[in-house]
């Protein structure tokens, strides 16, 4: 985990540290939120910048719920989207509709729904559900790509790979993001068990603004596959550094999984017990330290040094 009040040096030691992982042939792959990475200018690597696009075939139902914006208590519309969603696999697999075709063969399956009389007690509710449908190939038809190839096989060794998420709002990044952990973990799962389509290499991912993608006080999607990433991701080399301003907002069982901590300057109080909670290594000495740290200058915790280090991290010129 790197943690930091905003400008103490957080995207400054992700970039130095990204930069001597590709200098050793390594796979860094960054989720951008803030664009701040695609135009780095690398010395050990280079940046490999990948589209944000999925494949709405490979999508889950969650994540199709997530980007159509329906709730949780909104069973009826999830009940029916379940149907309209394999029903459609089904046409797709019987070839009376192409990949192209396939959000327009939900929205006809749920047309053909509403015209039907053994539904019209749900009438509303698949009205309802045929506008978000309609909304979501308004608004985030540009990320689903029927051609678009997984996020993990575009990953290239020796590269800082970096997905831009700067122009998406969190309901998309929150799905991207599940789709290409939980992809992740599951092809280096194949590879480490000598399955088929393993991916034959580990990868060190880092989530910017950690504490939206695994908050402390509401579910996401990608809090799950963080929090597994978390707990099973370095049996299988899938490493993960969770970057937040806001440490007291994240998951609190995700933060406790870091083995490792580069704590920059942390002025709130309630921030700094939060992290010393997290990481016994955090000693009161330590924590009074926090509000006084100079930009770039960092407390080090957990596996990677012997002893907690006071150290100063290199400046990354590009």
């Amino acid at each position: 985990a790197i943690l930091a009040v905003t400008g103490a040096g957080k995207s400054n030691t992700v970039a130095v540290l990204a930069d001597r992982i590709a200098g050793l042939n390594g796979a860094v792959l960054i989720f951008d939120m803030h664009s701040e990475y695609v135009n780095a200018d690398f010395t050990q690597g280079r940046v490999n910048p990948i589209k944000p696009e999925i494949n709405p075939l490979t999508l889950s139902t969650p994540e199709f719920l997530r980007l159509l914006n329906v709730g949780q208590q909104a069973y009826t519309q999830e009940r029916y989207f379940r149907k309209a969603l394999r029903e459609a696999r089904s046409r797709l697999y019987r070839k009376e509709v192409d990949a192209q075709g396939f959000l327009d063969a939900i929205r006809n399956v749920l047309e053909e729904y509403m015209e039907d009389e053994r539904y019209r007690g749900d009438k509303n509710s698949i009205v309802s559900l045929l506008n978000k449908v309609e909304a979501l190939v308004e608004n985030y038809g540009f990320i689903l790509n029927p051609y678009a190839s997984d996020i993990v096989d575009q990953l290239r060794l020796g590269h800082v790979n970096v997905v831009d998420l700067g122009q998406l709002d969190e309901e998309v990044a929150d799905v991207i993001v599940s789709h290409t952990l939980s992809s992740l973990l599951r092809k280096r799962k194949a590879h480490v068990t000598g399955g088929r389509d393993g991916l034959p290499y580990p990868v060190f991912v880092v989530l910017e603004e950690a504490h939206i993608l695994a908050p402390k006080d509401r579910n996401t999607i990608s809090k799950h596959w963080i929090s597994r990433v978390a707990r099973e991701g370095r049996k299988f080399g899938v490493g993960l550094c969770l970057v937040s301003q806001r440490p007291k907002a994240l998951d609190a069982d995700t933060l406790s999984q870091a083995n490792n901590m580069i704590v920059l300057r942390l002025v709130e109080p309630s921030d700094q017990r939060y992290v010393q909670e997290a990481s016994e290594a955090l000693s009161e000495d330590l924590v009074e330290q926090l509000p006084s740290l100079n930009v770039g200058e960092a407390v080090v915790l957990g596996m990677m040094v012997k002893v907690p280090a006071l150290v100063k991290i290199d400046k990354f010129e590009g």
